[in-house]
């Protein structure tokens, strides 16, 4: 009916109304959460909206409804469509707010992993133990449909993708993810680009090796392809670093070999350097194995007291006789560096009767007086594994007695010294690359021959 005389039209208002909560075509009807009110208030026949609640209402629906990352603002005053829309009934002193959302900074990728940092170090501890979980990212990760290809592959797939790291391997992976945590003890997947940087910058500050941080580096690569999550080492400012960081902290490898003099030399320093016999004949023996059975330090002295599984131990070793005659002693490596297939492999030392640094004869001799018969090969009196700093102290003093540098023979020595020698008495790059156990060639930057005195 039309309206009485002296009264105003309410049909503008009843259609801003109507226009401000009609849905949309194409979009779901909504529903408003508004405090139940009572009857209208009149005033001279109209009815009062409260268009500041009106509009908070709308923007706190279309924030969840629709995901929209806005943030939360006080609503602007809306006027209502008279002169009478300053209206003189109390208020509240504040106006609710609707909750407050996340800025886009607090956001997470869809294929990310949360920040959970318990999380990250429980799935590291599980992929480098040897036992990958189901899915590496099935309770941390806010995409479910992007959880990587883990989540499909049958037990047999799960064991050869297990294989596929060796043990030596896994283990330096995960000291560096400790030394990233280290650094930053918050840090979630996927790792940002600008961590991957700084991180590298930390490393090159601390002096690594070039060859050494891209290790570190590796190992960040492996965790973020394995969970099928966004790379950082892939990105172009982190190969650039990478190729800086080689360019500016390349430095030449200063360790020499030992050569077979230098050897002879060492082990008749052990007689001055070395007052316990049983000591001496464990280090002359060690020597003399690590020489001639191109053995890395590592695969035969423990890093600490408690490593013992993973070095040569004295059931793999078998002696051979004949006529109680020594021939040569079996070797059977089951843990080293390029042991990817986890398949152990044989050495053969063949017995020099006739030489007095006989590395089958000196360990013979050892084990003779040791007599023990399990655990590491090499170990004290007391069954404790000698560790590689007392080896390497003991190879120091030696050193030092027959005037050579420290600083130029290391551990590693015994192995470059075995390569050169090898080179040296024509054995070609295929049975160099095979006794050493080398999967590349670098075995080639370790063959120091010097020139003929001509």
């Amino acid at each position: 009916m039309p309206p009485k005389r002296g009264q105003k039209s309410s049909g503008a208002t009843t259609a801003k109304k109507r226009r401000a909560v009609q849905p949309t075509e194409g979009s779901q009807a909504i529903s408003l959460d508004l405090p139940p009110v009572g009857p209208p208030a009149q005033n001279n026949g109209l009815t009062n909206i409260d268009y500041d609640k009106l509009a908070v209402a709308i923007l706190k629906h279309s924030q969840g409804h629709n995901g929209l990352n806005v943030p939360t603002q006080e609503a602007p005053s809306v006027p209502g469509p008279t002169s009478h829309s300053a209206d003189t009934s109390p208020k509240p002193t504040a106006d609710p707010q609707p909750p407050s959302v996340p800025g886009p900074s607090s956001l997470q990728p869809t294929n990310s992993v949360s920040s959970s940092t318990p999380l990250l170090g429980d799935l590291l501890d599980q992929v480098f133990a040897g036992s990958l979980p189901d899915s590496p990212s099935s309770q941390s990760c806010t995409d479910r449909s992007s959880q990587g290809p883990l989540n499909n592959l049958n037990p047999v797939c799960m064991k050869l993708l297990e294989s596929a790291l060796s043990s030596s391997t896994s283990k330096v992976y995960r000291r560096s993810w400790n030394l990233l945590l280290k650094w930053k003890p918050d840090i979630s997947l996927p790792v940002s680009v600008t961590d991957v940087c700084n991180f590298i910058g930390h490393l090159f500050l601390q002096n690594y090796s070039p060859s050494t941080i891209f290790s570190h580096i590796s190992a960040i690569s492996f965790i973020h392809k394995l969970c099928s999550i966004s790379d950082p080492t892939q990105a172009f400012v982190t190969k650039k670093i990478l190729k800086g960081c080689q360019a500016v902290g390349s430095r030449r490898d200063t360790r020499l070999p030992i050569t077979a003099t230098i050897l002879q030399k060492l082990i008749a320093a052990l007689e001055h350097t070395v007052s316990q016999y049983s000591l001496r004949l464990l280090l002359q023996a060690l020597f003399l194995v690590a020489f001639h059975a191109f053995l890395r330090l590592g695969e035969i002295t423990a890093k600490s007291v408690k490593a013992t599984n993973c070095i040569l131990q004295r059931s793999d070793i078998t002696f051979k006789q004949e006529n109680a005659l020594l021939e040569g002693v079996q070797i059977i490596m089951r843990d080293y560096k390029t042991n990817k297939h986890h398949a152990p492999i044989i050495i053969f030392l063949q017995a020099c009767p006739s030489s007095l640094y006989c590395p089958v004869k000196a360990l013979h001799k050892y084990l003779a007086l040791y007599k023990h018969t399990s655990g590491p090969l090499f170990q004290t009196m007391d069954g404790l594994p000698i560790t590689y700093s007392v080896a390497t102290s003991h190879l120091k003093a030696a050193i030092q007695f027959i005037g050579l540098s420290p600083d130029q023979f290391k551990g590693h020595s015994f192995r470059i010294g075995a390569a050169t020698h090898a080179a040296s008495l024509g054995f070609s790059d295929n049975v160099i690359q095979k006794l050493g156990r080398w999967n590349s060639d670098a075995f080639k930057h370790y063959i120091r021959i010097k020139s003929f005195h001509l």
